[in-house]
C-alpha cells in the first residue's frame, strides 16, 4: 500500500465525506469527495514520501483543521478563493486568512523563493502541505519544552502551555502513526 493509499484510507475512516452532506460547501457527490481526498493524499505523499510519521502528521492536521471540507480545500469562488463565509459561517478559514484543508496561512516564500499567497495555497495542495509541514515542524521544535500533547500549539503562532485544539491534532497524529486500515478498506484501496 502506498503512502497515498494509506492516507486516503485514513481520510475515509476518520473524516468521511458524509459529515459534510448538509453543509453549504458539500461535495456534489461521494465520488467527487473521494476524488478530492485522493488529490490531497497525493500531495501528502509528494511531501512525505514513505515517511508514515510525516504523512500521519499532515493527515491529522488536515482532519482536525477542516475535516477535509470542500470549501477549505478548493475555495468557493474562483476569482477570489476563500471558504464559505456567509451567514453563520463568517469566521471560516480564520475569517479568510487561511487556506487549504490544513488552514495554512500565507507568509514567507516557498522552496523556490516565490511569495506564498492565499490564492496559491488554494490552488496548490502540495504548496499548502509544504507550508503546513514547515509550521508544524517548527512548532514541534520551538515548543519542545511543553508536554508532548502541547507541542503543536505553535500552529497557533506561539507556544501555549494550556490545552487547545492542538492537543486533539497531536492525539490524532499519534493514533494515526500506528493505524492500519481494516482488511476491507485496505482491499478496496488496493483495487
Amino acid at each position: 500500500m502506498t503512502t497515498a493509499e494509506w492516507v486516503l484510507a485514513a481520510f475515509l475512516a476518520f473524516a468521511p465525506p458524509e459529515r459534510h452532506e448538509s453543509a453549504p460547501w458539500a461535495d456534489p457527490s461521494r465520488d467527487h469527495a473521494v476524488g478530492r481526498y485522493t488529490k490531497i493524499a497525493a500531495a501528502i505523499e509528494l511531501r512525505c514520501g514513505a515517511d508514515r510519521g510525516c504523512a500521519s502528521l499532515l493527515a491529522a492536521i488536515a482532519i482536525g483543521e477542516s475535516g477535509l471540507a470542500r470549501d477549505a480545500d478548493e475555495g468557493m469562488a474562483p476569482a477570489k478563493p476563500s471558504c464559505w463565509r456567509r451567514g453563520g459561517y463568517r469566521t471560516r478559514c480564520d475569517s479568510g486568512a487561511a487556506a487549504s484543508v490544513w488552514q495554512a496561512h500565507a507568509f514567507g516564500v516557498d522552496e523556490h523563493g516565490q511569495h506564498i499567497t492565499i490564492r496559491r495555497l488554494f490552488q496548490d495542495r502540495s504548496l499548502a502541505a509544504w507550508q503546513t509541514l514547515r509550521v508544524a515542524r517548527s512548532s514541534l521544535a520551538r515548543c519542545k519544552h511543553q508536554r508532548p500533547e502541547r507541542r503543536l500549539s505553535g500552529l497557533s503562532g506561539s507556544c501555549i502551555d494550556r490545552d487547545g485544539s492542538w492537543v486533539a491534532r497531536y492525539r490524532l497524529w499519534q493514533r494515526l502513526r500506528g493505524w492500519e486500515p481494516p482488511a476491507t478498506e485496505k482491499g478496496a484501496a488496493d483495487s
